[in-house]
């Protein structure tokens, strides 16, 4: 018996690259979805409605969403539901702790690395954070959103906190493009959307002062590769708080 043709072969190699694509689009198309705010925390997901919308087999979307599982965005129950993941306060305050950890981690290996052109844009992306990020600075908005609690709501409809969040997500990511880790990368990537996903939803906003300074640190660091400097930006973000005293104290009253 002769030997099964090689394009056999090749051909399952390329079902599985096509496989992996479809999956990775579905990936990323329902997590930009979450991050965006058009999927909502406890909103239902249809394998086959999601499927039927992207024109692909219920396949792939399985396995999607079985990735967006493993990282905390997703959550389901056994022939049940399959839903976007509550994510508590306390859960983000304790992703924020190990995203620190192993951001320290990075810009150890990697801030002899980056280049001119990834410092523009880190500087690019820092001022796209302020613009949106300043609004809520502004003392006479901060005023005004404690007078008036709808307006919480009308910055919300504005997607204004999702915005923040992507381009402080979008600033962050630039330095892990230069890791040459991959168990290290997987680690930082999978914590983040944890990190980004909870922030939307947290009782107050962040100190995002804190988080512009911390920026700016990070940059000033980068441009002179000063890994002692670049620690330092990490330690003043792991000194933000995540706002969870006032949910705390309502389960408290209860």
């Amino acid at each position: 018996m002769s030997d099964p043709p090689m394009i056999e072969a090749d051909d399952e190699d390329a079902s599985s690259f096509a496989t992996s694509a479809v999956v990775n689009l579905v990936f990323d198309r329902v997590l930009s979805a979450v991050h965006e705010g058009r999927l909502l925390p406890g909103q239902r997901i249809s394998d086959s409605e999601l499927a039927g919308q992207l024109g692909v087999s219920r396949t792939p979307v399985r396995e999607a969403l079985q990735r967006l599982r493993e990282i905390g965005i997703v959550e389901a129950s056994a022939s049940r539901f399959t839903r976007v993941a509550l994510v508590s306060p306390k859960q983000t305050a304790d992703a924020m702790i190990v995203w620190v950890a192993l951001y320290s981690a990075l810009v150890n290996e990697v801030m002899p690395l980056v280049t001119p052109e990834l410092l523009s844009e880190m500087r690019d992306d820092h001022a796209l954070f302020l613009g949106y990020a300043n609004r809520l600075l502004d003392r006479s908005t901060q005023a005004d959103l404690e007078q008036n609690a709808g307006l919480t709501e009308q910055h919300t409809a504005e997607l204004l906190p999702q915005k923040i969040a992507m381009a402080n997500a979008k600033f962050f990511h630039h330095l892990v493009t230069l890791s040459a880790n991959p168990a290290l990368v997987r680690g930082i990537t999978s914590v983040v959307h944890l990190v980004q996903l909870g922030s939307l939803y947290l009782p107050e906003f962040i100190d995002f002062r804190a988080l512009s300074e911390s920026q700016q640190r990070l940059i000033d660091a980068a441009c002179d590769h000063d890994r002692s400097a670049a620690q330092g930006a990490l330690r003043m973000l792991g000194l933000i708080s995540v706002p969870t005293a006032a949910l705390e104290a309502a389960a408290d009253s209860q």
